[in-house]
């Protein structure tokens, strides 16, 4: 039943090697559970930090556990099990008139692994984290059996599990709130930015007028034209031909050319390319699928970076930090010359515990090339963070380690005590909690 496999964490730049098994009844799943010493559950494995994985731990693969349990056709609300992927889950809804708030960028992102990363989409001022859409959760973990959690009952483990890293135990079902659909598509409009500061005043004059927004920005250039890029603009619209919602799509997310395309010359040209076609751009209406999952389509993007990898550095600055943030920012990069391929803002709510990524101000997410001197960016990229009082993202980070943690969360000691007394014997572990020292 177990296969010994190499795991690659989803930026290519951890390799583990472990035990991986993949039940399919949950009489099998009790099997593999009772006959390991430690275990993490895994959905899609596009965690970049090895979040899924665990040289010393089993790897159990919950894809087979993908089922619509439940679904109440007046208020929305459903139960599925953790294996469940969000495209497949947002086609049911569609079809009946209901849609998840919070739509991470890639379909095959499953329910579980939602919840272990509290993750959030392109709606996030508006919707805020997955996590807040949780009604319910079973689960389950050797030193506890069988539990129910909920705000009411089980309320700390609960807390716990959302954004827990999958520390908990093996979650079995999940029971989310939905919203109704106002409408069978998406318009997105475009529209220019000078800076970081511009996307940023745009945005919070535009926010109550759509579902979603957020900008990208071309970090490539030189002098005063250095952030330059989109605000783009997102609402729900009733069109003719919507395009089909409910189509899953191919697997490709993770597969990597032999050969790295992404470097300083070949990324200020596609940027500069982009960055013109887009400036032409007219309103566009996409089908919700298309609309709901940017990323689908664009696997070649993340394939070019070759078996090298890639890093990406996410975290939320407060408002009232952005400009100096961005001065300091932008004066990094030019002086490490590492090229980034996206930089991208989003408006963020809410408030930050444990190690979740939450909070109020201005989320900012690059991407680089995992080349030698892209750990010497983002050792001061935290030293930034820090600076300017901002929550980084551990689901996007696949170096960060526990002095950092501690320097980064002020909840850190609090939230490892708790995981502590919960799991002593740490039966839920990988190479994510082994870095940070939880």
């Amino acid at each position: 039943m177990l296969k010994r496999t190499d795991l690659i964490s989803f930026d290519g730049t951890e390799r583990v090697r472990c035990d991986v098994a993949r039940p399919e009844r949950y009489g099998d799943l009790l099997e593999v559970l009772g006959q390991s010493a430690a275990f993490i559950p895994r959905g899609a494995g596009l965690s970049y930090g090895a979040a899924s994985m665990g040289r010393d731990a089993v790897s159990i693969d919950m894809k087979c556990f993908d089922r619509i349990l439940a679904f109440d056709e007046q208020t929305g609300q459903v139960m599925v099990e953790p294996g469940l992927s969000v495209g497949r889950l947002i086609g049911f809804l569609v079809h009946r008139g209901f849609c998840l708030p919070v739509v991470p960028g890639y379909p095959l992102v499953t329910i579980g692994g939602a919840v272990a990363f509290d993750v959030h989409g392109k709606s996030q001022f508006h919707s805020g984290n997955f996590g807040e859409w949780v009604e319910e959760l079973e689960l389950w973990h050797p030193g506890h059996g069988a539990l129910t959690a909920s705000r009411t009952q089980n309320a700390e483990v609960f807390d716990l599990t959302i954004g827990g890293l999958g520390l908990t135990g093996l979650i079995t079902r999940v029971s989310l709130r939905t919203e109704r659909l106002t409408g069978n598509a998406l318009e997105i409009t475009t529209e220019p930015v000078s800076n970081l500061e511009h996307a940023a005043e745009l945005m919070e004059a535009r926010a109550a007028q759509v579902a979603a927004l957020y900008s990208w920005h071309n970090f490539t250039r030189t002098g005063p034209g250095f952030g330059s890029g989109f605000v783009f603009l997102e609402r729900f619209v009733t069109a003719e031909r919507p395009g089909r919602p409910t189509q899953e799509g191919a697997v490709r997310l993770g597969r990597r050319w032999p050969v790295p395309v992404w470097n300083g010359v070949t990324s200020r040209l596609a940027l500069q390319i982009y960055e013109r076609l887009k400036r032409r751009g007219r309103p566009q209406v996409l089908g919700l699928r298309r609309g709901f999952f940017p990323i689908e389509g664009l696997e070649r993007y993340y394939a070019a970076f070759g078996r090298r990898g890639f890093r990406e550095y996410q975290l939320i600055v407060p408002r009232e930090r952005l400009g100096s943030f961005e001065r300091d920012c932008a004066e990094l990069v030019r002086g490490l010359r590492i090229p980034v391929t996206l930089a991208s803002l989003k408006l963020f709510r809410g408030t930050g515990s444990q190690l979740r990524f939450r909070g109020s101000g201005i989320c900012l997410a690059l991407d680089v090339p995992a080349v030698p001197g892209a750990l010497e960016l983002f050792r001061r990229l935290d030293q930034l963070a820090e600076l300017h009082g901002a929550c980084v993202n551990l689901s996007k980070d696949s170096r960060i380690d526990a002095a950092a943690c501690e320097r980064l969360f002020p909840d850190y000691q609090a939230y490892r005590a708790r995981i502590a007394a919960y799991d002593p014997e740490r039966r839920c572990r990988s190479q994510l909690r082994e870095r940070i020292g939880v």
